[in-house]
């Protein structure tokens, strides 16, 4: 019986980091946006980049959410980030 439900916990948890709902915990870098201000919360991201980031994700109308880079490298992206703009903060934080 645990072992179900330790199991359906794991599922419901990779799940989460699947859709978008939580960063990975993984993620090299980390980005929160939060309120029109983007704060990293793991690894470096240059000023310019940050700005950048800020002024997309402002004209895109987004006011909160993460962005996160894994190994790889990829970069994964919450619900709230529209894909239209998906992209543009690739280009961003890959070429910094």
């Amino acid at each position: 019986m645990w072992l179900l439900v330790v199991s359906g916990m794991i599922l419901i948890s990779l799940g989460m980091i699947a859709f978008g709902f939580v960063p990975p915990l993984t993620a090299e870098t980390l980005i929160c946006f939060r309120n029109g201000a983007v704060v990293v919360t793991r690894g470096k991201l240059l000023p310019h980049a940050k700005s950048a980031i800020a002024e997309v994700l402002g004209e895109a109308g987004v006011t909160n959410g993460f962005i996160a880079v894994v190994a790889g490298p990829r970069v994964r992206f919450s619900r709230n980030i529209p894909t239209t703009i998906h992209q543009r903060l690739r280009n961003i934080l890959l070429n910094q």
